[in-house]
């Protein structure tokens, strides 16, 4: 999976590339993510929609709690930047809105610029 250093001050946060070949298909996948989070000596992640599959979205494949459950494992702060019409569709919409309700690891944006203004917070 390539990821992007990126660093404003004296904060540091990954980011998924979104050429659309770095696709989060399964929890080996998040490990990678952790493992260069850990070699960037960071805990701060965005990714993007072009990183995730259809599956993701579909509450029902379970793909997107083993995701977030490893991410929360090792302690990231993820910001996931999607379009409004995939933020908001169904069930996956619901724990959407829950979750930037109350989660401080997750959230998502529909900016690049507020997902990255919250990582650095």
């Amino acid at each position: 999976m390539e990821t992007i250093p990126i660093q404003i001050g004296d904060k540091k946060y990954v980011e998924c590339s979104m050429d659309g070949a770095n696709l989060i298909t399964q929890e080996r996948d998040a490990l990678d993510l952790v493992a260069a989070c850990g070699e960037n000596e960071t805990s701060l992640l965005m990714i993007h929609s072009e990183n995730l599959t259809p599956d993701f979205y579909n509450l029902k494949t379970g793909l997107a709690g083993k995701i977030l459950l490893k991410f929360s494992n090792y302690h990231l702060k993820v910001a996931a930047v999607l379009t409004p019409e995939l933020a908001t569709q169904g069930r996956f919409g619901e724990m959407v809105l829950e979750t930037n309700r109350n989660s401080q690891e997750f959230r998502v944006f529909y900016t690049r610029a507020a997902a990255e203004a919250w990582l650095l917070i």
